[in-house]
């Protein structure tokens, strides 16, 4: 008999997954009564379909390592209008260095070129000159970097945007935090900040959990040994099962001689919109220290389970690491559900507003 189907994610409230499980044909029956955004879903297709060619997402002949060849743009929400300016103040060291980098193919999406409040990735790129397909620089840079809450320009557009192109997104709470990331990453690029050639992967397998149990088998530990294979100058390690605890990860990104990648495979911590938890620890990291869905039933799973940011001291030693975390809301969380599955049900609020973990 085929088992049902369990996915990424805990609801922190109650200790249950943040999606019931699910047989084969639950499933399917779902996926029927799915609406789809008929722009996304064509993107979808086409990147699909490109998914072998060399060019990747940006047009034929362009490299896409090289800068002045890829270009990288900033874009902006028209509604920011009044803090644009001192977030670019800011960010100077970086946008000063990505011009100097890409050249003519640097863009700032700013007044009239930024994004506007409800407009989707094909009207962003229309007013811009470019349609679907491969992303062409002289028209709209293969990089880039979103400076705006997830209120002000929607998680939507991001990964609508992101098919084609390479996107990334900032937004911090203080003025300072935007000029120390700016500094921070200038600085790693020009030498000023190394690190030993080493990568950590940490892949937490909860006991009786089958999703964590194929994210630890089927990627984490698979990620390691092909790394240790293709970058034999790297030191590797793939942490486990046991040795992927809180106390192991806070020393991963505190100690003297911390990982230059660091990639981490688990559930993601949930909350209710109206838990007190929601804001600060969406997102979360939870580690081996879960006894897993068999011990722990019904109810609330406690900080010292998971890794928050309230766990990354002043002490942490983050200068030139890069972290990919691959959890539920590792990211950050809409305000509405966007996997509402039937074409006339309703999108239910799930937060308070859009954030980011």
């Amino acid at each position: 008999m085929a088992s049902n189907l369990t996915f990424n994610g805990i609801n922190g409230a109650t200790g249950g997954y943040l999606l019931p499980e699910m047989s084969a044909e639950e499933i399917s029956r779902i996926a029927q009564g799915e609406a789809f955004d008929p722009e996304h879903l064509a993107e979808l297709k086409h990147r699909f379909r490109s998914a072998g060619l060399v060019h990747l997402g940006v047009k034929e002949g362009v490299d896409p390592k090289d800068l002045s060849q890829s270009g990288w743009g900033v874009i902006f929400a028209h509604g920011d209008s009044q803090q644009i300016a001192a977030w670019k103040e800011a960010l100077k060291p970086l946008l000063d260095l990505r011009r100097e980098q890409a050249g003519d193919l640097y863009k700032e999406y700013v007044g009239t070129d930024a994004y506007r409040p409800g407009e989707s990735k094909n009207k962003f790129l229309g007013r811009h000159g470019m349609g679907p397909g491969p992303a062409d620089p002289a028209k709209v840079p293969y990089y880039l970097l979103i400076v705006a809450s997830p209120e002000s320009i929607s998680y939507r557009f991001q990964y609508q945007l992101d098919v084609q192109y390479a996107v990334g997104r900032i937004h911090f709470d203080a003025l300072e935090d935007y000029a120390n990331y700016a500094r921070s990453v200038v600085r790693a690029e020009r030498g000023e900040m190394t690190r030993s050639p080493k990568a950590s992967f940490f892949g937490v397998r909860n006991p009786g959990d089958p999703a964590t149990k194929l994210s630890a088998t089927e990627l984490v530990e698979p990620l390691g040994n092909w790394m240790t294979e293709d970058q034999r100058a790297w030191s590797i390690e793939t942490l486990l099962k046991d040795d992927a605890t809180k106390a192991n990860l806070i020393k991963l990104l505190h100690g003297e001689d911390g990982p230059a990648l660091l990639f981490t495979a688990s559930h993601g911590m949930g909350f209710p919109k109206d838990d007190p938890r929601q804001l600060p620890h969406q997102g979360a990291l939870l580690c081996q220290d879960w006894p897993g869905p068999l011990q722990w039933i019904g109810k609330p799973i406690p900080e010292e389970h998971y890794f928050s940011a309230d766990d990354v001291g002043d002490d942490a030693r983050l200068g030139g690491m890069i972290n990919f975390h691959f959890a539920c809301y590792g990211a950050g969380t809409p305000q509405q559900d966007d996997f509402a599955h039937r074409a006339l049900q309703e999108r239910l609020d799930i937060a308070p507003h859009a954030f980011m973990a």
